[in-house]
């Protein structure tokens, strides 16, 4: 395929710079403050991922001088739990310091992402990586990620790595070790955000490849050539790490890192459990315009591209896909949120897509501008509708009604007990709602904040010393917290009935309902989130009835 004439295959010329980067500015911002419009329906609830919620709960100990997986148990990496230690830690309500902060990485992922379309194709007038951002910031909204989820911390450090690699590539030629180890440092920092960017650095490195070979193969000078520069770039991906694990040694935690960090993902993943496959299509499905697009990309891409440089860019993107892929498989359990990792590489196909096979054959720019409109808000209306409309009847019962925290169970809790909390109270909540713990500021019950119990099925899977479901329940109702949140859910009907026994009995002996909160009707007529939203499930909370400073409250 050759450039038509409307679209040169030059780059703009150094004379032209001052307006260039006075035009990279404009669209720096316009998808920074797309992303914050468009995502305006995540700061509705306090909880729409039990993840995010441990990650604020964890960051919120970290900013009390706790070192992760010491006070809490997980099995994320210390950079992520640093990140909402930083949220957490400014004067504001961290779960809405989180939610901005997701936008905004999602506003400038979305620019990088434009700037690598610059460098894998000829998009001076950057309609393919416009198409592209705007895709990668429309389908944070599906698959979890109106929750600020690792995913969209470690896809920007992802993009940042290749795009930091692509700048410095000059006509073919390789990369400087500075810039390998540049690139190397920001994947290590994204390693310590979650550790599946390894897979993400593998396809950049067969893409970096893919993109300086001289010929079809490499040969033995080229390989000679690029080793150092790749070795550099896997040992600066290390030094994070490193840096983590001797904060760990000098305070004498190495053990705690160990068992979160090494322990706990040797017992959880693996290719021994069966693979998950029904969620896994589910999470695929949601993400359909995408896969659709960058199959056609992939069968087209010979007429789509122009030269060589642009078909091995096409091909760098469908291994960058193929390696996430990879990642799922080896993950296995398929939770939606795995799912945002392909983001950035499908929303480079499907924006090559429209931009080579639609874009490039309209020659009038405004009407550009309606085509990318158009389909932008097609794609936002078909992820959304459901959470648009959930968001204005809430909001209507919200300002309207005064139900101050409507639909919002955490919220509702916090505002009926925290009052009443003294700096010795604990509390234990049984389900996924390990937010509770922090909007009401009370002391926890137990390490085990993110169900109330260690995992029944993979022992030490937990990030924590494993012990017995019935042995823990035990411990804790024996420590006397002065209220036990129950939620109505999925891990307390299927609680093991021994333990589940356990908890009953003492909560008719020892215990008092003091409330129930039901779920709004609207997560039934209108769910705000396909498969995980903790925000708005029922449940009871239950208070010490022995309790000399019990509240008359009902």
């Amino acid at each position: 395929m050759s450039p038509p004439s409307s679209m040169p295959h030059a780059h703009p010329s150094p004379a032209g710079h001052g307006a260039h980067d006075g035009n990279d500015l404009r669209l720096t911002l316009g998808f920074v403050a797309a992303a914050l419009i468009l995502r305006l329906l995540s700061f509705v609830y306090s909880v729409y991922n039990y993840d995010e919620s441990l990650y604020i709960l964890m960051g919120a100990e970290m900013s009390r001088g706790h070192l992760p997986f010491t006070t809490v148990c997980d099995l994320k990496p210390f950079g992520l739990f640093s990140i909402f230690g930083l949220f957490t830690a400014l004067p504001f309500d961290g779960v809405m310091v989180a939610r901005l902060a997701a936008c905004l990485v999602v506003g400038l992922t979305a620019d990088l992402i434009r700037r690598v379309a610059g460098h894998l194709f000829d998009d001076a007038d950057h309609t393919i990586g416009i198409v592209a951002g705007l895709a990668f910031i429309v389908f944070t909204l599906a698959n979890g990620g109106v929750a600020a989820q690792g995913e969209l911390f470690h896809d920007a450090c992802a993009v940042l790595a290749l795009f930091i690699l692509l700048r410095a590539m000059r006509r073919g030629a390789l990369p400087s070790w500075k810039a390998f180890m540049a690139s190397g440092l920001v994947l290590g920092v994204g390693i310590q955000i979650k550790q599946s960017v390894v897979f993400d650095m593998a396809a950049i490195m067969a893409g970096t490849v893919l993109l300086t070979m001289p010929g079809r193969w490499p040969t033995l000078a080229y390989i000679r050539s690029i080793l150092p520069g790749m070795a550099l770039l896997v040992a600066a991906s290390l030094v994070p790490t490193l840096g983590v694990v001797g904060i760990y040694w000098l305070t004498g935690h190495l053990d705690a890192w160990v068992a979160a960090n090494i322990t706990a993902h040797q017992v959880f993943y693996g290719l021994s459990r069966p693979f998950e496959i029904d969620p896994a299509l589910r999470a695929m499905w949601e993400q359909a315009p995408l896969w659709f697009s960058a199959i056609l990309a992939a069968l087209l891409l010979g007429r789509l591209t122009y030269g060589d440089a642009e078909r091995r860019a096409g091909l760098f993107l469908l291994v960058w896909v193929a390696a996430i892929m990879a990642c799922i498989v080896f993950l296995r359990i398929a939770s939606d949120h795995y799912f945002l990792q392909f983001l950035p590489s499908l929303s480079l196909l499907t924006g090559l897509l429209v931009g080579r096979a639609v874009l490039a054959n309209v020659l009038a720019s405004g009407t550009r501008t309606g085509i990318i409109g158009a389909l932008t808000c097609l794609a936002f209306f078909a992820i959304a509708k459901e959470p648009l409309i959930h968001t204005g009847y809430i909001l209507w019962d919200r300002v309207v009604h005064g139900e101050r925290f409507a639909g919002d169970t955490p919220r509702r809790i916090a505002a009926d007990i925290k009052p009443e909390l003294r700096p010795d109270d604990s509390l234990y909540v049984v389900g996924f709602q390990p937010l509770v713990y922090y909007v009401t500021g009370a002391k926890l019950a137990t390490r085990f904040a993110f169900t109330g119990l260690p995992h029944r099925d993979y022992p030490g899977r937990d990030g924590c010393p494993w012990v017995e479901q019935k042995v823990e329940m035990q411990r804790v109702l024996d420590s006397r917290p002065r209220f036990i949140v129950v939620e109505d859910g999925i891990f307390f009907h299927q609680l093991d009935p021994a333990v589940k026994s356990i908890l009953v009995e003492r909560l008719a002996s020892d215990y008092r309902l003091r409330r129930r909160y039901e779920q709004h009707h609207l997560h039934h007529l209108y769910p705000f989130e396909r498969f995980v939203m903790n925000g708005g499930a029922p449940a009871e909370v239950y208070e010490l009835a022995r309790d000399s400073r019990l509240s008359s409250a009902q």
